[in-house]
């Protein structure tokens, strides 16, 4: 899909992210980017133990397009940007 800038991919199950990119590296060795344009996001963090996460979930059906994949030697990880975008057609 990086290759093709008007593939679009969707979101199958609910996902959890965070707004705080700090926290979210402190996980794994992948951090996917996400620029969100229109979409259906709920705001977890005052439900949350771990209101520092800053916790989002994104709703299954929700779109988006993969914009880059990159390498970040200095952190060790791949770089994913997405763009969301709520598709209704």
């Amino acid at each position: 899909m990086a290759k093709d800038d008007m593939a679009f991919g969707s979101f199958q199950a609910y996902t959890s992210c965070s707004r705080n990119r700090d926290k979210a590296e402190e996980f794994g060795n992948t951090l996917f980017i996400m620029e969100v344009l229109i979409a259906f996001i709920a705001d977890l963090s005052p439900l949350s133990e771990y209101s520092a996460e800053e916790e989002e979930l994104v709703t299954p059906g929700v779109c988006f397009r993969v914009k880059s994949v990159k390498f970040d030697p200095t952190k060790n990880k791949h770089l994913i940007h997405l763009q969301l975008r709520q598709r209704f057609s």
